[in-house]
């Protein structure tokens, strides 16, 4: 009867190590703040040692640090955003989301829950600067072909104005840069915030923002899953940012202090 007695104790004691044990992993993932993101110029990038720079990499540290997580940051495919942070390979989508736009028809605060909006931006045209007379005004890129990240707002851009199967998708904005200056297509579609930092610069240097077509405004903001617990901690953090001025000393560091716009409400 004690050997028998022995032997339950001994099952019970290593059932609790094991739930104990599995309780620590599940409280030490909860610690990591994944986010995914694509490379975007003063904003999400590596700097020659690996380590992530730019505004959004900054404010997703320091928001990190006000709840006591560690972040990391997960590159993806743009065009699988929604599929990423659903099935929890990310927890949010944290890398110029544009949240007052639609994808295929559906509004994209239907598909996750946003943060506040914290940037303004706007979507551009990108030529070669020999051909900006030709695009006077929306009329002149119907029929021409594009080159947009696919998934974005830029894509949803052009394919409203030109035909569809004359959009080429890059897995990123800056993917679009090149296609344009090599001629395999006429324009692209890209975050303005993004454009100003590459045409007429080095490599880009015969490349330019069609001025005489402007699009309407648009607001950044974090995505994450439907339901998600974080969204509300994220949001608090962003309102501690503001008011104790950091985030307007990041966004200062890489010139987008003018752009720089909390608002609780995205529509």
């Amino acid at each position: 009867m004690k050997k028998f007695i022995a032997m339950i104790m001994a099952v019970l004691m290593a059932a609790a190590c094991f739930a104990a044990c599995g309780n620590t992993g599940n409280q030490e993932a909860k610690k990591t703040l994944t986010c995914g993101v694509t490379v975007f110029e003063n904003m999400n990038e590596q700097d020659a040692d690996g380590n992530w720079i730019g505004f959004e990499s900054e404010f997703a540290i320091e928001v990190g640090k006000i709840l006591g997580m560690d972040v990391k940051f997960q590159v993806i495919d743009w065009s699988q955003k929604y599929n990423e942070v659903n099935s929890g390979a990310i927890d949010c989508i944290w890398n110029g989301f544009t949240a007052n736009s639609s994808d295929n028809g559906v509004k994209r605060s239907d598909l996750v829950d946003f943060s506040y909006g914290y940037m303004l931006n706007q979507q551009c045209i990108v030529v070669k600067q020999d051909r900006v007379a030709e695009f006077a005004d929306e009329t002149a890129l119907k029929g021409k072909t594009a080159c947009v990240e696919g998934g974005s707002a830029g894509e949803a851009y052009a394919t409203s104005v030109t035909d569809a199967d004359k959009v080429a998708k890059a897995t990123a904005q800056i993917n679009a840069f090149p296609e344009v200056k090599s001629g395999a297509v006429d324009f692209a579609v890209v975050d303005i915030l993004l454009a100003k930092n590459i045409c007429g610069q080095g490599d880009y240097a015969d490349l330019a923002i069609v001025e005489a077509i402007e699009l309407e405004s648009e607001i950044y903001a974090i995505g994450f899953k439907k339901g998600s617990d974080l969204t509300a901690k994220v949001n608090a953090a962003i309102k501690q940012l503001e008011e104790n001025g950091k985030l307007a000393e990041i966004a200062q560091k890489y010139g987008f202090e003018n752009v720089l716009k909390v608002s609780e409400t995205i529509e």
